[in-house]
């Protein structure tokens, strides 16, 4: 299992999809909307879906619409990146007060040249 692709980032938690020895990228099936019927479940193959779809509906003209389904493993891992929260310093607002002061500046700098003409 590696922690490639992130799906969401939580505070001290992220979901990624398991992958891995035995993991299928997706589990694919479908079933008819216009009675019980459902297809069989095929890993890493849609095909064999849509080919069950098909069957289907040249059996039963009038069950045309299906909704299909892409099914994958999540894990919730961890976070590997970010060292365990420390106790809040004064300092935390330092950072976003500087960045704030930053823009701000930038934005008078561009106000100067219109001033002077």
């Amino acid at each position: 299992m590696s922690v490639v692709n992130d799906i969401v980032r939580g505070a001290d938690r992220v979901l990624i999809q398991e992958r891995g020895p035995g993991v299928p990228e997706g589990i694919y099936g479908a079933e008819c909307m216009s009675c019980e019927a459902v297809s069989p479940l095929f890993d890493d193959d849609s095909l064999p879906v849509a080919v069950w779809a098909l069957q289907h509906s040249q059996d039963r003209p009038d069950h045309t619409l299906f909704l299909a389904r892409t099914e994958c493993h999540w894990r919730v891992v961890p976070r590997p990146d970010d060292p365990p929260p420390a106790a809040s310093s004064g300092s935390d607002f330092l950072g976003p007060a500087f960045v704030g002061l930053m823009c701000l500046l930038t934005a008078l700098s561009g106000l100067l040249p219109a001033l002077t003409s």
